[in-house]
């Protein structure tokens, strides 16, 4: 079926006569009907009773009638879309994101940009920095939500207005438990669990390097990880107490486990950062100046 087709049967059924919807349209009446009679050709049934004075749509007509509407009508839209291209924004964007309770802010930027841009998909990868990192550089993220990373200033990157508290997970009837906060002297004798990224086989690096200092070198690492949920099933069958984020596994009352803060404080910055020269899609550039207002 061709719009034209369509148009011209919409006409029809509005005006309520061939003659009247050929001065609509500007179009010979002879040539109207040759595009109605096609079109019943087409869908092989008669789309209009014919009357002396008039025509009227059949059953099948109102049917295409409904449809034709709505055919037109996106068609239409879909012109002044195109015609005003600022209005069009689809397509997928990638990102890349550690284990981190901030991405629940991450979340609410990116409800609310799909509320203004419900075309746009967005994926999450989640890995550590080194694996971000490399996918960052070769294209396969758009972004990268990394936290405290040395080298930030490889990438363009945006901070977010929020950090991570580091902290202890242990089990409910371990004796630091009572403690408020920990300090590094409390963990220098029991099994540690450390993140991954911050444990060279030797000493603690990185914000948990410094916040350790010398006593770094004294720490009895028994595990390293990438995913706090499976590091956290260690914990409750006594292997170590886990060094983590604030907020990335449950301690309620039916897991057994407690969350106590490091001091002095130990914070991760966020950011958002992608490659430098890169030219980043409309999605992309538009979701980042959402993230910018913000």
């Amino acid at each position: 079926m061709e719009l034209r087709a369509l148009r011209y049967y919409l006409a029809v059924c509005e005006c309520g006569t061939m003659s009247r919807a050929a001065e609509e349209l500007h179009v010979t009446q002879p040539a109207l009907s040759r595009q109605i009679a096609g079109l019943e050709r087409e869908l092989g049934c008669e789309l209009l009773e014919r009357h002396s004075r008039s025509v009227t749509p059949t059953e099948q007509g109102l049917y295409l009638r409904r449809r034709a509407q709505e055919i037109v009508g996106l068609a239409d839209q879909t012109a002044a879309d195109f015609s005003h291209n600022e209005g069009i924004v689809a397509g997928d964007i990638h990102i890349g994101a550690g284990e981190s309770a901030s991405l629940r802010l991450m979340a609410r930027y990116i409800r609310a940009f799909r509320e203004r841009y419900p075309e746009v998909r967005f994926h999450l990868h989640s890995a550590v920095a080194t694996d971000l990192v490399e996918r960052l550089e070769h294209g396969l993220d758009d972004l990268a939500v990394l936290m405290s990373h040395p080298d930030n200033d490889r990438f363009e990157h945006l901070r977010l207005p929020v950090s991570d508290a580091w902290g202890v997970i242990m089990r409910a009837d371990d004796p630091l438990a009572a403690r408020e906060v920990i300090g590094p002297g409390d963990l220098l004798e029991s099994p540690l669990i450390m993140p991954e990224r911050s444990w060279t086989g030797e000493r603690a690096c990185g914000p948990l390097g410094a916040w350790f200092g010398d006593e770094g070198d004294a720490l009895d690492v028994v595990a390293t990880y990438n995913l706090s949920y499976n590091a956290a099933l260690l914990v409750q069958e006594g292997v170590g107490r886990m060094i983590t984020l604030e907020g990335l596994v449950s301690t309620g009352a039916e897991s057994g486990l407690v969350f106590k803060l490091l001091y002095p404080p130990a914070v991760a910055i966020i950011d958002v950062a992608w490659r430098r020269g890169a030219t980043p899609s409309r999605a992309v550039r538009l979701f980042l100046e959402s993230l910018r207002d913000s």
